[in-house]
């Protein structure tokens, strides 16, 4: 029995990894007599693999955040190499998180060269640390990414990628049985909104003062608007009620809902006209989902300026990075204040009450990103 250790230390990882065994359950013969066990969390335990650790003791973000945390990463490091040397994995599949799956990467082929090395989803080098590359290449013995450019980038540098699709695509297709959306559904959205401030419980807190300030902007001017909050499965709703009580927002009943769990969460964003939310992967979800939407992000300046130095890309969210474009606006670090993000969205929301032209252009702007994925998808 061929034995496999997946690590996911964030839930996109985890969601990932879940899309990942579901692919190889359909094209693998051999499937049924290989073992997996990870560092993950609910998705891919609910496919029946057994958890080591669950990635909630690795889910940090933010430079000072990770600084604080080094000493326990560190040596969680130490053990969970130990462990699959010791319990004789053939196979590693890494997913995403590449500061430490990078590192875990390196000890476990000096360990053990015949290890093998699957990188599911590594390093977006194209945005920053292209001198990763060589670690790709002595560690790493295969390549799987999510973007079908990555491909041609990878061969450039001299590494084979493969595409096998994307997760988001995919599960958005599977999960609706109109993909192309009509203009009739277009038409027919709610009188909702979402708004997605982390997927961390640190970013919630940097993010907090402003959410609330954003949501009592929104019902004071339009009272019969619906928030939406998604959560992530790594967050408790109990915590995250307590926090929103603590910061002074507990009294607006049915009109801001709080949702979890997948499919209630793609429900609802189907339905929303509009969305304020963090970048990240939820920003390709909208954008498929033809939702439009503004991104809005903050961090501390040390984080925010090292990364400034270290990253090249022009743009934080995927719609825009994928488009090579601005397909949505950001506003981020010193213009991420709810003042400056609420009148954009005011004027968007207006415009799709009014069915002018500013919300229709949004939305039309969203359809190239499918595109992408309708020509290079498998």
């Amino acid at each position: 029995m061929k034995k496999i250790f997946i690590v996911a230390g964030e839930v996109s990882g985890d969601k990932l990894g879940a899309w990942y065994l579901q692919n190889l359950q359909k094209t693998n013969k051999d499937f049924e007599s290989q073992e997996f066990e990870a560092v993950g969390g609910s998705f891919l335990s609910d496919l029946g693999v057994k958890l080591y650790e669950n990635l909630n003791k690795l889910n940090v973000a933010g430079l000072a955040e990770i600084i604080k945390s080094l000493p326990y990463i560190l040596k969680f490091l130490k053990k969970l190499t130990n462990y699959i040397l010791k319990n004789n994995f053939q196979e590693v599949v890494l997913i995403d998180f590449p500061g430490f799956n990078l590192m875990l990467a390196k000890r476990l082929k000096k360990a053990n060269p015949d290890i093998k090395i699957t990188y599911l989803s590594p390093p977006q080098l194209w945005a920053w640390g292209q001198w990763r590359v060589k670690k790709l290449k002595k560690y790493c013995d295969r390549l799987i990414v999510l973007y079908p450019f990555e491909v041609q980038w990878y061969k450039e540098r001299g590494l084979k990628a493969e595409y096998l699709g994307n997760p988001v695509y995919s599960r958005l297709k599977d999960s609706f049985d109109d993909w192309q959306f009509s203009p009739e559904y277009l038409k027919n959205k709610k009188n909702q909104i979402a708004i997605i401030p982390a997927s961390r419980n640190s970013e919630l807190q940097k993010l907090l003062p402003i959410f609330v300030d954003l949501v009592r902007k929104i019902k004071l001017l339009w009272p019969d608007l619906k928030i939406v909050l998604p959560l992530a499965e790594s967050f408790s709703i109990s915590q995250v009620q307590a926090s929103l009580r603590k910061a002074g927002l507990s009294n607006w009943g049915s009109d801001l809902v709080i949702v979890q769990g997948e499919k209630e969460k793609l429900k609802e964003l189907s339905q929303c006209c509009l969305a304020i939310t963090k970048p990240g992967t939820i920003t390709l979800e909208l954008a498929l989902l033809k939702v439009p939407f503004v991104a809005f992000y903050k961090t501390s300046w040390l984080t925010y300026m090292v990364a400034k130095i270290l990253v090249k890309i022009k743009y934080m969210t995927l719609p825009n990075l994928l488009a090579e474009e601005v397909i949505v606006k950001e506003f981020i670090q010193r213009d991420c204040k709810a003042n400056l993000v609420f009148n954009y969205v005011g004027d968007l929301y207006k415009s799709s009450l009014l069915g002018t032209s500013l919300y229709k252009q949004e939305q039309e702007k969203l359809y190239s990103i499918e595109k992408l994925f309708n020509s290079a998808n498998l």
